[in-house]
């Protein structure tokens, strides 16, 4: 189904939100969206393409509490700092990415793999044999509750075992940038991965979620349409995986990462959720868009992207659930 010009119902928060600022007459002024990555887990089942998703249950100020979604996180500076990389550098996670700020392309590649051991203790790295981890170590549970917590960074997680993140292992899926009504915005990056040969999920939430299992086809079905449980992105990437026949298909596929920008609309009372593609322009012979998330430019310093300092702040612990409208 083509994306452009696609209509989906709001969430009913979201509803309840438009109705207040729109009572009031007038809506406030929309802030930048922050970077954000996610991760899709993927691999073969005997019925078909399975994907791991989550279902949160309580997590006060979130506003999708309760909807199908993927584990995903802000970009935090411990992501990038004295990260031990094999395999791509950051100019390919660029060019892979279709954006020119190499910096800001190998952090969401990176964000993506932290999330992923955070949340399922899937690893996408390699050893000092430069083979990929198959067998987790047995601590590896506290250090990803500590992860959550920012007591230690991703990047040190890796020097300290002499492991190597492998951006090759994810393959960027889709880049959503949630609608201008949102209180908070964010502009995600979904990263698809197979699960490494010798590791499992290990299923850990700091905010009380569980996560399971399901074919696309599945996911769509138990959602029913309905805004209240599953958000649009969410469904957007089950509806994309159906009818894929296997992980080697889907890691086989040519992506089109050009942003999706929702907008909301109000047609005789209702109000809808328009997807729009990103309006691109050609720089340099890169498609990109000039008003999405800073810091897709090399020299762009604007506040809210999320620069490398000598203090690791990471004030973003806990917020690894954020929303897509």
């Amino acid at each position: 189904m083509p994306l452009s010009g696609r209509t989906l119902p709001v969430s009913s928060d979201l509803r309840w939100l438009l109705d207040q600022w729109q009572s009031d007459g007038r809506f406030p002024v929309p802030e930048a969206p922050r970077p954000a990555s996610a991760i899709v887990l993927i691999r073969d089942s005997l019925d078909g393409l399975e994907t791991f998703i989550t279902r949160q249950l309580d997590a006060r100020g979130i506003e999708d509490r309760n909807r199908l979604a993927y584990p995903v996180s802000n970009l935090r500076l411990g992501d990038l700092r004295n990260l031990p990389l094999a395999g791509w550098n950051s100019a390919r996670c660029a060019r892979t990415l279709s954006i020119e700020n190499k910096s800001r392309a190998l952090h969401h590649f990176s964000a993506a793999a932290r999330i992923s051991f955070a949340a399922t203790g899937v690893l996408l790295a390699e050893d000092v044999d430069r083979d990929i981890v198959a067998a987790p170590q047995t601590d590896w549970r506290g250090t990803r509750s500590r992860l959550f917590s920012s007591e230690i960074s991703w990047s040190q997680i890796l020097r300290e075992r002499d492991l190597k993140l492998r951006p090759d292992l994810c393959k960027p899926w889709l880049r959503w940038i949630n609608t201008a009504t949102q209180l908070h915005r964010f502009d995600t990056t979904y990263f698809v991965a197979t699960v490494p040969f010798g590791q499992n999920v290990d299923f850990l939430s700091p905010n009380e979620t569980s996560g399971g299992w399901k074919r696309p086809e599945e996911i769509l079905a138990e959602a029913e349409g309905d805004p209240d449980k599953i958000s649009a992105s969410t469904r957007i990437i089950a509806e994309s995986l159906v009818g894929v026949p296997s992980v080697g298909a889907a890691m086989a596929q040519v992506r089109d990462l050009h942003p999706l920008r929702p907008e909301v609309t109000n047609d005789d009372g209702e109000w809808r959720v328009v997807i729009h593609p990103g309006r691109d322009l050609y720089r340099k012979g890169t498609l990109r868009d000039y008003a999405v998330a800073v810091g897709d430019d090399e020299n762009d310093q604007s506040p809210g992207f999320l620069t490398l300092s000598d203090e690791d702040n990471d004030a973003e612990a806990g917020e690894e659930e954020t929303d897509d409208s």
